[in-house]
């Protein structure tokens, strides 16, 4: 047979060809392409409803949301239906008075409606700018949590806060804790478990009726927590105050935390009334904040508990279709899960 040397030259480039598409596949489905995880989908915040009635005439039939009953003469019948909740309310007000460091700062924005009252702020700290959401709610069910593709888990599910922000029609939003860029620590989301399996990390869980505990999860369950009432839990910290006292501390072993880093997090100032807080950092303008400073600013904000999210370049605000700080990174980094407020 005689030698073909363009027919081997196109064998060894189609080889390579092919070679080059499978690898160039691999790594983009490693590090690149969204896939895997579990998919949320938005809270139906539903009550339940028990109707008892009772009949004194002929057989009944009632037909009601939750199905068809009959009514014997003489008995009582309780028929169990959900209907949305509804709130109503005679307008929010901020309890107490303005901390200091706020009235010292700038108002960049407001929002307000019957279940939201929210004062954005920016002050300056630390050598840094500094921005404050002192938010107060009708219900803990109006702070919300959501995922990049409203996927939790998986492998390259991450879009910047204003991606999640605009697609949950949120009026405001802040990184949180990253869940999915772990695989160990508890996750409860809007009322719901995602994740059981024990960390050596401490976590902050916001119960329905308004108030937050932190916790340490090698001390506990996440089925305990979420029948102690959890509506949301995170899992990143540290805890930063506790009871109004200061408990972080630069050294408790991590890096991160000893040295001035964009921050964000979170506080509770009494029920129902929170602060949400991004620090910029890593620029001449903006140092950021140690961990002991970002406690002491939370404390300054007058929250008795307060955690610490993700930071550095996911550090990211956001408020009514922009975003306030300056992400250390230029722009928005891309991360796995924000918290968010609806607009209503």
């Amino acid at each position: 047979m005689p030698f073909r040397p363009n027919a081997m030259r196109i064998g060894i480039l189609g080889f390579y060809i092919i070679l080059f598409s499978f690898t160039t596949f691999v790594l983009l489905y490693q590090f690149v392409i969204p896939h895997g995880g579990i998919v949320i989908t938005d809270p139906v915040i539903t009550t339940t409803i028990t109707t008892t009635i009772t009949s004194s005439g002929p057989v009944t039939t009632v037909t009601t949301e939750g199905g068809t009953t009959s009514v014997v003469p003489g008995t009582t019948t309780e028929q169990t239906t959900t209907e949305p909740v509804t709130t109503t309310t005679a307008g929010l007000a901020y309890p107490g008075t303005v901390p200091a460091v706020l009235t010292a700062g700038t108002v960049i924005g407001t929002y307000e409606s019957e279940t939201v009252l929210l004062t954005l702020y920016q002050i300056r700290a630390t050598n840094s700018d500094v921005y404050v959401a002192d938010v107060v709610v009708e219900s803990a069910y109006e702070i919300l949590g959501a995922f990049a593709y409203n996927t939790f888990g998986g492998t390259n599910i991450v879009e910047t806060v204003s991606t999640m922000a605009n697609n949950h029609d949120a009026v405001f939003a802040i990184n949180s804790d990253y869940a999915s860029h772990y695989s160990t620590g508890f996750v409860i989301r809007n009322g719901a478990i995602l994740r059981s399996t024990v960390s050596n990390r401490s976590a902050v869980a916001l119960l329905s009726d308004g108030t937050v505990i932190t916790l340490k999860e090698a001390d506990t369950t996440v089925q305990a927590v979420f029948d102690d009432g959890a509506w949301q839990l995170w899992s990143f910290g540290p805890i930063l105050v506790q009871n109004g006292v200061m408990v972080a501390s630069v050294n408790d072993g991590l890096a991160r935390d000893a040295v001035n880093n964009p921050r964000s997090g979170f506080g509770a100032v009494g029920t129902n009334h929170f602060m949400f807080v991004t620090v910029d950092g890593r620029t001449d303008a903006s140092h950021g904040a140690d961990i002991e400073e970002f406690a002491w600013i939370m404390i300054s904000l007058g929250c008795v508990t307060a955690y610490n999210f993700d930071g550095g370049g996911s550090a990211t605000m956001w408020f009514d279709g922009a975003v306030v700080n300056k992400p250390s990174e230029g722009t928005e980094r891309k991360v796995g899960d924000c918290v968010y407020i609806r607009r209503t």
